[in-house]
């Protein structure tokens, strides 16, 4: 098959997933073309691995910088050359007419939208594309956007009326989105998955008595939590409870999450080492014990997946489709959503007891082996993609 990816970055820092999936369908024999939308910090340890199994990787590029504009230029004279002065209606002249130039670039059986919210950038175009259309709903732009954006709610329909199929991460991201969708018969469940070869434990847990290290990956934003989690932290360490809590991540509320440790007398045992790649996410994982996912909503996790096969017990909130991954108690502990006094309690109860560490790390890359692997996601693409190029 000839397929599409149209993303935002490539190979990005965060979202692995799509690389992974990438790569995967490569090794398959498939023809992968990917067309990123921002060209941002990307993922040095997977740069090399796209460029040795062959991925083709094209860029939009935006007229809103003077970097954009060089670069377009460059590319298609002409069409800039009609649009200046670039005003915004020109900008969005430009866009539409360089995203349909992408898209049509090659022929594809497949163009898969790896984001809703890239879906509906691209929906003014969808028309003309002669090809079968795949758009993913992963979470923020199907749980909040339609809260925040008054005019999301009918985007989503618009788009879901012009796409062939609708990927969705989770049942509960299914039942998030079938008000938006008069055919629901487009919807299909692939949950997310990681290499099990790669996010692999090398390193044992620590000692007994000693502090528990706790370990959270994700980006500053509401969506994570952080406030509630470090109110828990506030209450473990009134009890005497001995952690340490690292965080990996950036984004707009550093700032707010800075002031909040510093007020709650926090700096002593919380600490933000900022953006890692892979192979130093790697070295955290195993150095571990714990990983905390305080998040408000969610699709499935995809760092939650990643520490279960490093065999790390999940204390997770009951948020989007993570009940759908861990059974409380057996492979990981589960909370209740802006409750930090749950969250308390289940860490509290790893610190004392260490021999769950083992039971539940275990149990938990069983579940990723048996449920949650790259070979498995990428099976049930397939069998989507080929049902609808038989359609």
């Amino acid at each position: 098959m000839k397929i599409c990816l149209v993303t935002n970055e490539f190979p990005a820092l965060t979202e692995t997933f799509i690389t992974t999936k990438a790569l995967e369908l490569r090794r398959r024999g498939h023809e992968i073309t990917v067309i990123k939308n921002q060209d941002n910090v990307v993922n040095d340890s997977h740069v090399s691995q796209v460029k040795q199994a062959g991925i083709k990787v094209l860029s939009y590029h935006s007229l809103q910088t003077k970097k954009g504009i060089a670069k377009a230029f460059l590319s298609h004279p002409s069409v800039v050359i009609k649009t200046v002065p670039i005003s915004a209606s020109g900008r969005k002249k430009f866009k539409q007419h360089l995203q349909k130039k992408l898209l049509l670039k090659n022929s594809y059986d497949i163009i898969h939208f790896e984001f809703s919210g890239l879906g509906v950038a691209y929906e003014n175009i969808l028309d003309s594309i002669n090809t079968k259309l795949v758009v993913s709903c992963r979470g923020t732009a199907e749980k909040v956007k339609p809260i925040s954006e008054p005019n999301r709610k009918e985007q989503l329909k618009k788009l879901f009326s012009k796409v062939n199929a609708i990927h969705c991460v989770s049942q509960d991201m299914a039942n998030t989105i079938t008000p938006f969708c008069s055919e629901p018969e487009k919807i299909f469940v692939n949950r997310p998955s990681i290499d099990q070869t790669v996010f692999k434990r090398a390193k044992p847990y620590s000692a007994s008595g000693s502090a528990l290290q706790i370990f959270t990956i994700g980006r500053f934003t509401f969506q994570k939590g952080y406030l509630i989690g470090l109110m828990a932290m506030r209450q473990l360490k009134n009890e005497g409870v001995k952690f340490s809590w690292k965080i990996v991540g950036d984004g707009p509320l550093k700032e707010e999450i800075l002031y909040h440790i510093h007020a709650l007398q926090l700096e002593d045992c919380v600490e933000l080492l900022g953006k890692k790649n892979r192979d130093e996410i790697l070295e955290l994982y195993n150095s571990v014990d714990v990983f905390l996912l305080p998040s408000v909503y969610e699709g499935i996790a995809n760092v939650c997946l990643e520490a279960m096969s490093m065999e790390l017990p999940v204390v997770s909130t009951k948020s989007g489709g993570m009940e759908e991954v861990i059974v409380h108690g057996e492979n990981g502990l589960l909370c209740e959503i802006y409750d930090p006094g749950s969250i308390a309690e289940n860490i509290r109860s790893l610190a004392r007891e260490r021999a769950q560490l083992k039971i539940l790390g275990s149990n938990a890359r069983k579940t990723i082996i048996e449920r949650f692997t790259i070979s498995r996601q990428v099976d049930v693409f397939e069998e989507e993609y080929a049902k609808l190029i038989n359609t």
